[in-house]
């Protein structure tokens, strides 16, 4: 059993969880035309959430499945007391993009959400080749080294408080998913 001695011992970045093609084909095959300002809370707030969303091409779903699959193997063998009850499902795969020439952010929020409560939240990093948009926790004292191909992966309630800082240049693409 690991031993925990830290909150952010929780935050796991798993490195070559996607492959690097993949995940340029994800970029490249991008049409933004099919993306939406994200929103948060009722659904008409964006001041908060700075990107774009659109549900990931289900070209890419069975990688990102078993991607995701990988990470709750590796995720339940280091805490053996992490569960997800009787089913294990996800909530869908949404690409986001937070763009450089309009300081793209999520301001620190947390991932719980009472109408589909989520136990674990997942982001897939796309891409690295952005400035700023660092993925920060606890006000920027624990920042994620950003590596393409990675995950984020951390308990989704309120001990977990995260950001996603500005980006100053390029776009930052990531998938985001919640296990329920």
């Amino acid at each position: 059993m690991t031993k925990i001695n830290n909150i952010t011992d929780y935050i796991k970045c798993y490195e070559n969880i996607l492959d690097l093609d993949v995940c340029e084909q994800i970029i490249k095959s991008t049409n933004f035309k099919n993306f939406k300002k994200a929103t948060v809370g009722d659904d008409n707030e964006t001041s908060y959430r700075n990107c774009y969303v659109s549900k990931l091409d289900k070209v890419y779903e069975d990688k990102i499945f078993i991607a995701v699959g990988n990470i709750l193997k590796i995720y339940s063998d280091t805490f053996k007391f992490f569960s997800t009850g009787l089913t294990t499902e996800d909530t869908g795969y949404n690409h986001l993009i937070y763009k450089g020439s309009e300081k793209g952010e999520y301001k620190t929020h947390v991932d719980h959400f009472d109408l589909q409560p989520r136990v674990l939240s997942c982001s897939l990093i796309l891409n690295e080749d952005y400035d700023g948009g660092d993925f920060s926790f606890f006000n920027d004292e624990y920042v994620v080294k950003k590596k393409s191909g990675s995950a984020v992966v951390f308990p989704s309630n309120f001990c977990f408080p995260h950001s996603v800082k500005p980006v100053s240049n390029g776009d930052r693409h990531a998938i985001v998913t919640w296990i329920v």
